[in-house]
């Protein structure tokens, strides 16, 4: 039986894994998609403007995007400043006005319009879920990445407070997310709060590089600026280094992302700053760290990366019920339990089996959610 042509919405070019998460969730996702339609093609909300062809596991797929929108703006002021007075005479939020302001949005939707014509459309992520919106095209399915307004009361500034960012966000969001026929949500969490139906998709691995690590040493693994980060680096330096050091545990730290490199001096860093292969990071890496604060929503991308690589994490239970309360983790809320399961990873009492985890997460489960989508 034949499957559908599909048309699938991403933030921007698979192949810039420097951009962050969202990027690397859906080059797990595509080959599956693959496997399912007769033929795919990919759209991005940001990206040079043309077309060319991105390599998604044994596949190539074809992509386009129509140029000219930005995805990052801080550091932009004038861009900023151009978004704030959109807002002004727009009900809009900025997490949506950040594209619809910039020329090249209007050139982005047409694009959308004419690949999406005979195709069932999937949006990953919530720039592609406002691009299909505004293009006005029947969405089959969507993969929700986070809850945007969880993020904003928590993360968003006080400027954009007094604009009314978050009731904005929160109205559009609900108003987009009944869009879909079908919901999907990465975090098990998300699933059951979201205001719409939803579904947890589990996100598949790829088990190549998966083995047992020989790494001692304790890794972080993310751009230090990003204020979650950053505050997860200052507990781990300070109250979890001094911690360790009450219990006499010699383990050292390897940092890795850009702005890591600040911290170099710190007494437990023997590595900090970007690195050009994150498998040589996880071949040094025991253990990782990913500390969350705050409202938590998504998944970490870092704890299925390490996985990935066979390497477990310490982990708030928060992330842990978000992925699977029952995986390879050390599962830590404050910081005297993140130095425990420290201290208990290098003892050796404890030694979550990563490897086996990632192992067992069958891609055959998200295909048949997804092709649920396409019934």
């Amino acid at each position: 039986m034949s499957g559908p042509r599909i048309c699938f919405v991403t933030s921007y070019p698979l192949s810039r894994q420097d951009l962050g998460g969202s990027g690397w969730v859906d080059r797990r996702l595509l080959p599956v998609l693959t496997g399912l339609a007769d033929d795919i093609e990919v759209v991005c909300v940001t990206g040079p403007e043309g077309h060319w062809s991105e390599r998604v596991g044994e596949h190539e797929v074809s992509a386009r995007a129509a140029g000219a929108v930005p995805l990052e703006l801080r550091g932009d002021r004038g861009a900023l400043a151009r978004v704030a007075a959109g807002m002004l005479i727009s009900p809009e939020p900025y997490l949506a006005r950040k594209f619809s302001v910039f020329p090249g949005w209007r050139k982005a939707v047409a694009l959308l319009r004419d690949r999406a014509a005979g195709r069932r459309v999937v949006t990953s992520g919530w720039p592609g879920l406002v691009l299909g919106a505004a293009a006005g095209v029947p969405v089959a399915a969507h993969v929700a990445h986070n809850v945007e307004s969880t993020i904003a009361v928590e993360h968003s500034p006080r400027a954009l407070r007094m604009l009314g960012e978050i009731p904005r966000l929160r109205r559009m969001e609900r108003r987009l997310l009944e869009m879909p026929d079908h919901v999907f949500a990465l975090s098990r969490r998300d699933a059951a709060e979201l205001d719409v139906p939803a579904t947890a998709l589990p996100v598949p691995l790829s088990t190549a590089s998966a083995g047992v690590s020989a790494g001692r040493t304790v890794g972080f693994i993310g751009k230090a600026s990003w204020p979650p980060n950053e505050r997860a680096l200052h507990v781990l330096l300070g109250p979890v280094h001094d911690r360790l050091s009450a219990m006499n545990v010699d383990v050292n730290f390897v940092l890795a992302g850009k702005g890591t490199e600040q911290y170099a001096d710190h007494p437990r860093v023997v590595a900090a700053g970007p690195v050009a292969d994150v498998a040589d990071f996880y071949a040094r890496v025991g253990v990782a760290v990913v500390p969350r604060f705050g409202a938590s929503t998504g998944v970490s991308v870092k704890v299925l990366e390490a996985a990935e690589f066979g390497v477990p994490s310490v982990l708030p239970s928060s992330l842990a019920e978000a992925i699977d309360p029952d995986g390879p983790w050390l599962v830590a809320e404050s910081t005297d339990e993140v130095s425990e399961a420290i201290r208990q990873w290098s003892s050796g009492e404890r030694a979550p089996d990563a490897v086996g985890w990632a192992r067992r997460q069958d891609a055959a489960r998200t295909a048949a959610l997804l092709r649920n989508a396409f019934a």
